[in-house]
C-alpha cells in the first residue's frame, strides 16, 4: 500500500486515518492526540461500525481505529468486511483486554486500551507508519480476515444483532426480523428481505454460530430460514414443505426435516 495521505510534516506523506467508535468523548479524544501526530492526517470520525464501512469506501483511508464495542456492528465485525489491495491497516481500540491479546496479536496490526495514553499511542503510530511503507498492508489485511474467521473467535463473538449485507457500494444492515431466508446458491450467500436479495460475507455455518439461538432454523446444507417467517408447514411420505409468509416455499432435507419439525412446535 502507497500511503494515499496528503504532503505535510517532515516525513513527507501524511497518512490518512478513520477513527471508529460510538462515545462522542472517545472519538474526540482519539482525534485530538492523533492530531499531535504530523504523520497522520484524520480524514473521518465514524460514529458506528456501518458507517465506518461507508467511510472507507468513500475516503480510502490508510489506517482505521476502530472501537471493537460498537452496538449496531462491532470493530471485529468491520475488520472482517475490509477487502481488496485498498485496505486499511487496522489498528483495535477496546476497553476490554481479553479481547485484545491473543485473538490479534498475530494479524492485527496493533490494539489500544481505553483509557488511551500518549506514549501507547506513539508506539501505535510508529508501527501504523513503518507498516504503511513497508508495502506489506494488503496481506496482514488477508491474515487479519483469516485470523476473524476461525471458528475459536467466532464462537467468542456475541449473537448478531443486525445482520451486515452487501448493497452495491455500501453495506446496510437488516434488521433480524425481516429476513425471512438466508440462502447459497453459486457460492454465495445471500439474505433476502422485502423482495431484494443481499450478498452476506458470512457462510451459513458461521450464521448458525453467531445468529440469535432460535431465531432461524437450518432446513437443507444450502439455507437458513426464519421460524416467524413461517405460515404453515406439511408434506407427505416424510417430505416436509415450509410455507413463508412472502409466499416462498422451501423444502427441508431428510435428514434435517425431524430436527425442523422439532422446532416449530
Amino acid at each position: 500500500m502507497s500511503p494515499r495521505g496528503s504532503e505535510g510534516g517532515p516525513g513527507g506523506t501524511r497518512l490518512r486515518a478513520l477513527i471508529a467508535d460510538d462515545e462522542p468523548r472517545a472519538r474526540q479524544f482519539l482525534e485530538k492526540l492523533l492530531s499531535e501526530h504530523e504523520t497522520l492526517e484524520v480524514v473521518g470520525s465514524a460514529r458506528g461500525g456501518a458507517e465506518a464501512l461507508q467511510m472507507v469506501a468513500d475516503l480510502k483511508p490508510d489506517v482505521a481505529f476502530l472501537d471493537i464495542h460498537m452496538p449496531d456492528l462491532s470493530g471485529l465485525e468491520v475488520a472482517r468486511h475490509l477487502r481488496g489491495a485498498e485496505a486499511p491497516i487496522v489498528v483495535f481500540v477496546t476497553a476490554y483486554d481479553k479481547y485484545a491479546v491473543e485473538a490479534f496479536e498475530v494479524a492485527a496490526l496493533d490494539y489500544l486500551l481505553k483509557p488511551i495514553k500518549r506514549e501507547r499511542l506513539a508506539d501505535a503510530v510508529a508501527r501504523v507508519v513503518s507498516e504503511a511503507r513497508s508495502g506489506r498492508p494488503a496481506a496482514r489485511a488477508e491474515a487479519l480476515r483469516d485470523a476473524l474467521d476461525s471458528p475459536e473467535l467466532q464462537s467468542q463473538l456475541p449473537p448478531l444483532r443486525r445482520l451486515p449485507v452487501r448493497h452495491r457500494r455500501e453495506v446496510k444492515l437488516l434488521d433480524l426480523e425481516q429476513v425471512p431466508l438466508i440462502f447459497s446458491r453459486d457460492r454465495l450467500v445471500l439474505a433476502r428481505c422485502e423482495n431484494h436479495e443481499y450478498l452476506v460475507d458470512y457462510t451459513l455455518q458461521e450464521l448458525e454460530q453467531r445468529l440469535p439461538e432460535g431465531q432461524f432454523v437450518r432446513v437443507h446444507r444450502a439455507a437458513l430460514v426464519n421460524v416467524d417467517a413461517i405460515e404453515s408447514y406439511g408434506g407427505e411420505e416424510g417430505v416436509l414443505v415450509l410455507k413463508l409468509k412472502d409466499g416462498t416455499r422451501v423444502e427441508a432435507s431428510e435428514r434435517r426435516a425431524a430436527e425442523v419439525r422439532r422446532r416449530l412446535r
